[in-house]
């Protein structure tokens, strides 16, 4: 069986862009029970499951356009937003089957309906299109999220009783709009304001995060799809993650070219409400690490917390002082009755536009993003572990570490070289973070500082050059003086911190990955295919007869990251000197007078 969750986090993964709304409403539209009938499950990759479900849909499309009415499945209206849905053993009044197929001919108008919802402008937040106002200048506590959009929100007939019970739902909503043709705009709101009455919710985090799903994720990914961003959406699932992840990383979270921009706190009852709006500004409150990027303007961040049927939305700000505060920009909302639902679903189109409106200020330079992950892989694409950047340190996650190629290192000889390499107190050298090291099962955990920006490319200047490989040899002298070395150093290995710059630090670039390291006095003959690592340009930089890495095998490894651009003649002859192992150690390198911080 697959769970909703696991089946829409295969969709936001891999659905093109502009078919993940679309794809994630046909997900939702069936219940529990049936998901469990599918013939995949939750431990399936990502690409099985997305398969599977994209086969579906298209299956069940071409089969709804050649029936004589809507299809219904579990109770809910899979077709057009123009005829009634069969809710609770009621059938449609007064529809026929011809005025369907007639209703399926008329073309669907849910984008140009969508571009007038969202063409409104905030009076209390300045202009949409940036300047002052949005999510850089909003800092007015009586902006609020409850004003009205360019239009109203359509939905189909199958609302009508819900309207005919409350009446303010118009106010928000627009029955079958434009002769019922905003047929996919439509049902996606339908589907929203209808609920879940028809699927059994136990009390718990999962049938709050079902909820929100449903008024969150899909209203959002349909917006940001059609307003044509490139976004991610991510929550925390059952997954290997671990209670650290649980305990530091927001329950709902959603980026903007890595900035994250909205989050969500998501609590089983709602007794619970004001423990999940503290966590809002305990849990990842900027939209980056704000060291990483000094002197770029942070904007603010948008976010919800929800407890059983009770949810707010807040924004979160700079207070002074490097604190934040979180301030409700809505009521609070009850989402077990329509009204609330169909606000919850209005008030994440509005954040969508100030979502939008920031994106072109998006800082470019932003190369990983807070609370996201990044995966690794090796040949044929075996996913051999991931990095997930919390606020002070990265978690990384090594699969089957003691068989992964290259490893030499066992687990109680990797603590000795985190301990011992620690004691050397180099800022340019990667360290545990309260030394957090662990395994679990076979997976190798470890949390590690500094947090620095991966380099999307070598250095493209001699100058910036000298900086990194100065940064470089200072992390391997530190290594070297351990009594260990690295193995495997290339420039993916090495990151960028800015906020050294600030503390005196020779260097802003840290090598990091020890995790290839070894003993310096390793005698194993690296020749070997259980020891040789594919990165490696050749095997000219082991020790000559034994096939042993060395010291010097490391300088080697350094002189090929030099190879990157074309050098001044002091730079050739240290780099020629390296790679011909004709220098005796690292810190030998660092006094060479191209590293001379007074060389032009």
């Amino acid at each position: 069986m697959v769970s909703r969750g696991r089946a829409a986090k295969a969709v936001r993964a891999l659905a093109p862009p502009g078919s993940t709304a679309r794809l994630l409403v046909f997900v939702d539209s069936f219940p529990a029970e049936e998901l469990a009938q599918w013939s995949i499950q939750d431990t399936d990759d990502d690409t099985l499951i997305f398969d599977y479900i994209a086969g579906r849909f298209e299956k069940d499309s071409k089969a709804t356009s050649s029936a004589p009415g809507p299809a219904h499945r579990g109770g809910q209206q899979v077709g057009g937003g123009s005829s009634t849905s069969a809710r609770d053993g009621q059938h449609p009044q007064g529809t026929a089957a011809g005025q369907h197929n007639q209703a399926a001919l008329i073309p669907d108008t849910s984008a140009a309906y969508f571009r007038r919802v969202m063409a409104a402008q905030f009076p209390d937040s300045g202009s949409t299109s940036g300047g002052t106002g949005g999510l850089l200048g909003m800092r007015l506590r009586q902006f609020d999220l409850d004003q009205p959009l360019g239009a109203l929100l359509p939905v189909s007939s199958a609302a009508q009783e819900a309207i005919l019970h409350d009446s303010d739902l118009l106010n928000y909503v627009a029955v079958e709009p434009d002769g019922g043709s905003v047929r996919t705009f439509g049902q996606m709101v339908t589907n929203a304001l209808m609920g879940w009455h028809d699927v059994q919710l136990a009390s718990s985090e999962t049938a709050t995060s079902f909820k929100t799903q449903l008024l969150v994720d899909i209203p959002l990914s349909y917006a940001l799809g059609r307003l044509g961003l490139h976004f991610r959406i991510d929550r925390n699932t059952a997954d290997p993650s671990g209670a650290t992840t649980k305990r530091l990383r927001p329950d709902f979270l959603c980026w903007i070219r890595n900035a994250l921009l909205l989050k969500g706190e998501e609590k089983a009852n709602e007794s619970a409400l004001q423990e999940a709006s503290r966590e809002l500004t305990s849990k990842m409150a900027t939209s980056w690490r704000p060291g990483l990027l000094p002197g770029v303007s942070m904007p603010c961040m948008m976010a919800y917390a929800a407890a059983g049927n009770l949810m707010q939305f807040f924004a979160i700000t700079e207070s002074g002082g490097g604190g934040v505060e979180a301030w409700p920009i809505s009521e609070l909302l009850d989402i077990s009755r329509p009204l609330g639902r169909i606000k919850v679903v209005h008030h994440t189109l509005h954040i969508a536009r100030l979502l939008a409106a920031y994106a072109p200020l998006a800082p470019p330079q932003l190369s990983i993003a807070l609370g996201g992950m990044i995966q690794s892989k090796g040949l044929g694409g075996r996913l051999l572990g991931n990095v997930m950047l919390f606020g002070d340190f990265v978690q990384k996650r090594a699969f089957e570490y003691l068989g992964q190629p290259g490893v030499v290192l066992d687990f109680s000889t990797l603590v000795e070289l985190y301990t011992a390499t620690g004691r050397e107190l180099c800022a340019n050298l990667v360290r545990l973070h309260q030394g957090a090291i662990r395994m679990e099962g076979t997976t190798l955990v470890l949390h590690l500082e500094p947090v620095g920006l991966p380099l999307d490319a070598p250095p493209a200047d001699e100058a910036t050059l000298k900086e990194a490989i100065r940064g470089v040899l200072l992390g391997v002298a530190a290594l070297h003086r351990a009594g260990f070395v690295h193995r495997d150093i290339r420039w993916r290995n090495v990151v960028r911190v800015p906020e050294l710059r600030s503390s005196g630090s020779l260097s802003t670039y840290v090598l990091i990955d020890l995790e290839h390291a070894a003993r310096a006095d390793c005698a194993v003959d690296c020749r070997e295919p259980d020891f040789r690592l594919g990165s490696w340009p050749s095997e000219d930089m082991l020790e000559s007869g034994s096939g042993r890495y060395t010291p010097a095998s490391d300088l080697c490894l350094v002189a090929h990251l030099m190879m990157c651009i074309p050098l001044s003649q002091s730079g050739q002859h240290l780099q020629q000197a390296l790679a011909a192992r004709q220098v005796p150690s690292a810190e030998a390198a660092l006094q060479h007078e191209w590293l001379s911080l007074h060389a032009a």
